[in-house]
């Protein structure tokens, strides 16, 4: 894991979030902004975990710490999200205090404010506030993995039709052999039935002439 300290705008603009890179954090400090402490939105490399510190883990942060990250790739920034600062284990002398780790998915930006509980300056902040922005890093296998929204190449077949209709061809869906449709073999018609016809009747001779008058 390495350690750097980032300052406002210290992001690489246009470096591939996905480029196999070590885990790391960086530390940013907190200005004093009245009876805050507070870091302005800042771009940064990337990351997705973050928390605050001070120097002195003895002393108790009694107010409250927000920040407020921008989603990589996107550039939509976040609500606010309060960070837990009580403290849950006994201090050692020496050590930083620090708040409760916040897992924020992946991001390039970030703003922070600390301010007292009662919102004045009557009770003192710590001292050496800072935001830690851990990276987990990229693996050399998660480097050469397709991303999850990466596009599928197309197929042969996909190809075409999209250069049909950048020229303005609207060509149907090409026919597959199964879908192709296949002549039936010639059979022959059956004889239609013949109508039930009559029987011949012997035609009647006319009838004989009636006699002739005296």
């Amino acid at each position: 894991m390495t350690y750097a300290v980032a300052g406002p705008n210290s992001g690489v603009p246009g470096a591939d979030p996905r480029a196999e890179r070590p885990a790391g954090v960086r530390d940013l400090a907190l200005k004093a902004d009245g009876a805050a402490r507070e870091l302005p939105r800042t771009s940064t490399g990337p990351f997705s975990l973050l928390g605050v510190s001070w120097s002195d883990a003895t002393q108790e942060l009694a107010g409250t710490a927000q920040v407020r990250t921008r989603a990589l790739g996107s550039g939509k920034w976040s609500g606010w999200r309060a960070l837990k600062t009580e403290q849950t284990e006994q201090a050692e002398a020496g050590a930083r205090g620090a708040s409760e780790p916040l897992w924020v998915g992946p991001s390039d930006g970030v703003e922070v404010r600390v301010a007292a509980a009662d919102g004045s300056a009557r009770r003192e902040l710590p001292k050496g506030l800072e935001v830690s922005l851990v990276d987990p890093g990229v693996t050399s296998a998660e480097a050469k993995s397709p991303a999850p929204d990466d596009p599928v190449p197309p197929t042969p077949s996909d190809a075409d039709r999209a250069a049909h209709t950048a020229r303005g061809d609207q060509p149907g869906p090409r026919p597959t052999p199964a879908s192709r449709r296949t002549r039936p073999p010639h059979r022959p018609r059956p004889p239609r039935p013949r109508a039930n016809r009559r029987p011949r009747t012997t035609p009647r001779p006319p009838p004989a002439p009636p006699p002739a008058p005296p």
